[in-house]
């Protein structure tokens, strides 16, 4: 299996990515080399590419197959076989880094590698851009800035997250007043999920950063600017096996519709 990842422009993922030359019709020569690979791009040849695809957020999207060039590609690099599709979403940009950190732009970063900040695993040059990693930021970097004024949630709120997903799961199994019952406890906890989450969107339309941090030792695990990326957030709960199919789309109607 390929072990190579694509970062496309629009934030897609695609790995693994078996990659060809567009002459290569019988799809007989896959490239394994980064090296090749650009050699091709930086020619102003285009590259064809067979990949399972991914959001920003780990979402699964529909399977790639199609042609790309350097315009289109944001980074590309190698995945260790111990990393696997949650570590590829822990990857960002330099740029994208910086906005979620609250620097100016990318080359504050660039400055800390060049004067050996990182560690060798915590950050990749992926052809002409550098990526790293939340938890490399916050080593090198510390708190995000004015994190104080942003929206906090910890990840205890997954735990209730998951035991509504097997509360809900439990139903099932129940009838007459003991369902009626266990229905409104079921809703009693669903509201203060969502509770949450539209307190976390309505900080985002006020140009506030979500921060999801780790209530064993407070390190950041996820921050998210856009409500774009809170609604991915959300999507990708049932595919976790976290939340029923049923119950996300109640709460982004919900959400989405001020309900």
């Amino acid at each position: 299996m390929s072990n190579i990842c694509i970062i496309t422009m629009e934030n897609r993922r695609l790995y693994p990515a078996q990659v060809y030359e567009t002459k290569d019709n019988q799809l007989e020569v896959p490239l394994v080399s980064i090296d090749a690979i650009y050699n091709l791009l930086y020619k102003r040849e285009s590259i064809l590419v067979l990949a399972n695809q991914y959001d920003q957020m780990g979402i699964k999207l529909e399977n790639f197959n199609g042609h790309l060039e350097k315009s289109d590609i944001k980074a590309i690099f190698i995945i260790n076989d111990e990393e696997n599709i949650r570590k590829i979403n822990e990857v960002m940009t330099l740029s994208e880094a910086a906005k979620k950190w609250g620097l100016s732009d990318g080359s504050t970063i660039r400055k800390a590698i060049e004067r050996g900040k990182f560690e060798q695993d915590e950050i990749k040059q992926a052809g002409d851009v550098w990526i790293t990693t939340y938890s490399a930021m916050e080593k090198v970097f510390g708190n995000i800035k004015n994190e104080d004024n942003e929206f906090i949630i910890y990840d205890d709120l997954e735990s209730c997250i998951y035991k509504l997903y097997n509360k809900d799961g439990a139903l099932d199994y129940l009838k007459d007043e003991e369902l009626e019952r266990r229905t409104k406890e079921n809703d009693h906890l669903y509201q203060y999920i969502k509770k949450v989450f539209v307190k976390a969107l309505e900080a985002i339309k006020k140009g506030r950063k979500v921060i999801i941090k780790k209530s064993r030792n407070n390190k950041v695990k996820q921050v998210m600017c856009t409500e774009k990326e809170l609604f991915s957030y959300i999507e990708l709960l049932p595919y976790l096996r976290m939340m029923s199919m049923k119950r996300n789309e109640q709460l982004i109607d919900e959400l989405k519709n001020n309900k």
